[in-house]
């Protein structure tokens, strides 16, 4: 038994590996939506716009951040689709869409 472990310890691995990689999103995708659908208020670098965060009176996080960055998938899902107290719902964005611009935000990371 011994000398199978590492070889299971490697599937175990790699099945981990491929399973995460598809359940990923595309960045690249994500990045075209982003720009069409996200950019306006939390601008190109994600950042956030100075103007629209003062027009609605709210503070608009660094999505490059650790505080953003350390959140989940399905935190950043809830945050993006859901109504706050200062936020509208995304409208025409599908799950799977929103799975590559979450992919895309990623990429910001500090």
């Amino acid at each position: 038994m011994i000398r199978y472990k590492p070889i299971l310890i490697l599937f175990v691995v790699a099945f981990v590996c491929v399973t995460i990689a598809f359940a990923a999103g595309d960045a690249a995708k994500g990045k075209a939506i982003y720009q069409k659908t996200c950019q306006k208020c939390h601008a190109a670098d994600g950042k956030g716009n100075p103007a629209i965060a003062k027009s609605l009176k709210v503070e608009l996080k660094d999505l490059g951040s650790a505080e953003v960055q350390k959140k989940s998938d399905d935190e950043l899902k809830k945050l993006s689709l859901g109504p706050t107290d200062k936020k509208k719902p995304v409208k025409g964005v599908a799950p799977a869409q929103l799975d590559d611009v979450i992919s895309f935000v990623r990429t910001l990371k500090k």
